[in-house]
């Protein structure tokens, strides 16, 4: 009887352990440790001149994680890609996503301090500006390139202004 007991809670922890992971709060990927590619924005926000705009971890300290921000200009062939370090701080569950930037970062991608988090998963991110919520971004890790997960889809359809979505680009990949 003891014997069926514990198989049966065995049992009962191992489905509980299984359906915490499958349920559980997603990873906020701006601090996790995989790469982001900008797929979306509102049309507003176009930077003529700069394509390919990814972010890849490098570290994390005193509750900030360092990123790289990757992005190119497709003016000269080869095309010329530029990289720096952008530092971003999110509290669990907080609405604003804070960000430190160089001047560069700044004045190229016209990035901002602070930004709301309107949607997240373990995948995918959409952000808008602190006072202007119609302009958004949209990332997603790389394995999202091609199919956008359905909610973060639609709260980016639905939230953000005439949206657009960035092509995939063989050579942003090519001419690194």
């Amino acid at each position: 009887m003891k014997l069926l007991l514990s198989g049966m809670l065995a049992g009962y922890i191992l489905a509980s352990s299984i359906l915490s992971m499958t349920t559980g709060t997603p990873r906020m990927p701006a601090i996790s440790r995989e790469t982001l590619h900008l797929v979306g924005y509102s049309s507003k926000m176009k930077i003529p001149n700069v394509v390919c705009i990814n972010s890849r971890y490098l570290s994390s300290e005193g509750g900030w994680v360092k990123r790289s921000v990757n992005y190119m200009f497709p003016i000269d062939k080869p095309w010329r890609g530029k990289s720096s370090t952008v530092e971003v701080k999110w509290e669990p569950y907080a609405v604003l996503l804070h960000m430190k930037t160089s001047y560069d970062v700044s004045r190229d991608l016209q990035t901002k301090s602070q930004y709301v988090v309107r949607n997240y998963d373990d995948n995918s991110l959409v952000l808008s500006d602190l006072n202007e919520v119609s302009s958004c971004s949209l990332w997603v890790t790389k394995e999202y390139l091609d199919k956008i997960p359905e909610t973060t889809n639609r709260t980016f359809y639905h939230l953000c202004p005439d949206p657009v979505y960035t092509p995939f680009d063989e050579n942003c990949y090519v001419n690194k």
